[in-house]
């Protein structure tokens, strides 16, 4: 088995080098799940302002994220990034599903891109609420769809 970020010999790690490849429109999509208390919940529910603001902060701090992948994961390629979204909907009485979109025109994926900013956005989550001090679980971060390369998902 060859793993992409080893030499041939699986021997040395390396970047991929990408250099020799076309440009091609490229989309990642990615999900994950905030799980909280349901009485949190329902005050979230109940209160649009401050479930906005919290999503909001969420949303800043995950576009930040997967525009500085590069600096985070260290064999990750600085991608321009055209796009990025980012939403939040409350949903089965104590989860928060967060979703990202990231958009380039580039040689190489954006799956790490779009897994930091929904897992950045999710640690945000996490950190504004702590202080309910109630049990919150981040889980379920997952590639939900991929095009432009040789592999596509979803």
């Amino acid at each position: 088995m060859e793993l992409t970020h080893f030499n041939k010999k699986n021997k040395k790690i390396e970047m991929v080098d990408i250099s020799n490849k076309n440009k091609t429109k490229r989309i990642a999509e990615a999900k994950g799940l905030v799980k909280i208390n349901k009485k949190l919940f329902q005050i979230l529910k109940k209160d649009q302002k401050i479930f906005d603001k919290l999503s909001t902060t969420a949303k800043i701090a995950g576009v930040l994220a997967a525009k500085n992948t590069s600096n985070l994961i260290p064999l990750t390629h600085n991608i321009p990034i055209d796009y990025i979204s980012l939403s939040f909907e409350l949903k089965n009485d104590q989860l928060i599903e967060i979703k990202s979109l990231v958009k380039s025109n580039y040689t190489t994926g954006l799956e790490i891109e779009a897994l930091n900013a929904v897992s950045t956005a999710a640690l945000t989550l996490f950190d504004m609420l702590k202080s309910y001090k109630q049990k919150i679980l981040i889980h379920s971060i997952e590639i939900t769809k991929k095009r432009g390369g040789k592999n596509n998902i979803g």
